[in-house]
């Protein structure tokens, strides 16, 4: 990603570093690599698509925040 801006790097990254990702982890949900976040019993949170192909982000029961099940 490539980002123009004519703010400073330091202001557009500002508290980055201090993002928690410890409960997100990488795994496939119907066949398309994601970003998932546990959000307790079993339930996983989709946080971020990983895909190369377009029309995976096309698919209506992919969205952020939708709740998945990760392939076996």
């Amino acid at each position: 990603m490539i980002l123009y801006t004519p703010m400073q790097l330091e202001l557009v990254l500002a508290g980055f570093e201090q993002l928690d990702r410890s409960s997100e982890r990488e795994v496939t949900v119907n066949g398309v690599p994601a970003i998932v976040k546990d959000v307790g019993g079993g339930k996983l949170e989709l946080v971020q698509i990983l895909s190369t192909n377009p029309m995976d982000f096309l698919r209506s029961e992919l969205y952020p925040g939708a709740m998945v099940k990760a392939d076996d």
